[in-house]
């Protein structure tokens, strides 16, 4: 299953399904089954009173953003996997569960208070052109997810010219963490090291892996991996995204005189790395 990208190009706040201009499946089947039109409804009441009570206006943009693109996934319709049995073999109840699921989340502190940890992270950098959020987000099914709305969002760090970046990669249920140093040149950050750790295996040097984990200090980056930010294509805050990411690694990645240290380097062919 493959998780889509949704480029955003407006930040104009989104209002309730009008039933009348409904003309994707999703849609209509929501327009078509009260209790689901009625959450809706209730959902985009929520968003707007979030909205009224958010005064700072990056997350105000951010907001909107996010709930765009949460639009955009649930348009899509439920995402069903061939030869799977899934728990719930109707769309509309599904379509319910998700729009209820999002109602909570608009209704609750989670959206500000993890944009709130994103800011105080931040301050912690020089900050750039480089630094911000980007990624898909897209409704896991049973054998995953329960239905459950995940995104898979890449952070990315900037102080001075070096750029710090963490994201997760998704593969048949399972997660890798893929961390990458890169370095502003000629105004555009070059990938320097990269490392992963999780499903695929282990290459991130950590207290309780041993002197076999290094650094990638070749990396050669591919479709679908973790890659140098574009200036311009990040989200300065993501509601759904991680938290404010400020593991250790991290810190010393932005703040050390030299990153990754020449102990922890090895250079590595282009398929090393790689998740199976």
């Amino acid at each position: 299953m493959a998780l889509v990208a949704c480029a955003v190009v407006s930040s104009s706040p989104l209002y309730a399904l009008d039933c009348a201009k409904a003309s994707l499946k999703a849609d209509k089947l929501i327009c078509a089954f009260p209790e689901a039109k009625q959450a809706d409804e209730e959902m985009s009441a929520a968003y707007f009173a979030l909205l009224r009570r958010t005064t700072d206006p990056d997350f105000h943009e951010a907001l909107i953003r996010s709930q765009r693109r949460w639009i955009e996934a649930r348009s899509r319709g439920v995402p069903r996997i061939d030869g799977e049995q899934d728990e719930e073999p109707d769309d509309r109840k599904v379509l319910l569960k998700v729009t209820k699921d999002r109602l909570g989340f608009l209704k609750g502190n989670a959206p500000i208070r993890t944009m709130e940890l994103q800011r105080k992270v931040a301050s912690k950098d020089g900050g750039g052109p480089f630094a911000g959020y980007e990624g898909p987000c897209d409704f896991m099914p049973p054998r995953y997810g329960h239905w459950e709305y995940a995104c898979w969002i890449a952070t990315h760090r900037q102080h001075k010219d070096r750029v710090c970046s963490v994201g997760e990669e998704w593969t048949s249920g399972h997660t890798t963490e893929r961390r990458l140093v890169s370095v502003v040149t000629n105004g555009e950050p070059k990938p320097v090291a990269s490392c992963y750790t999780g499903y695929a295996g282990h290459s991130c040097p950590e207290p309780d892996i041993g002197a076999a984990a290094h650094w990638d200090t070749n990396p050669q980056i591919s479709a679908g991996d973790l890659a140098p930010p574009r200036a311009g294509s990040l989200w300065k805050y993501d509601p759904d995204g991680p938290a404010g990411y400020d593991e250790p690694w991290m810190q010393d990645c932005l703040l050390a005189p030299n990153y990754p240290p020449a102990d922890l380097r090895r250079p590595e062919s282009s398929s090393a790395g790689k998740t199976p």
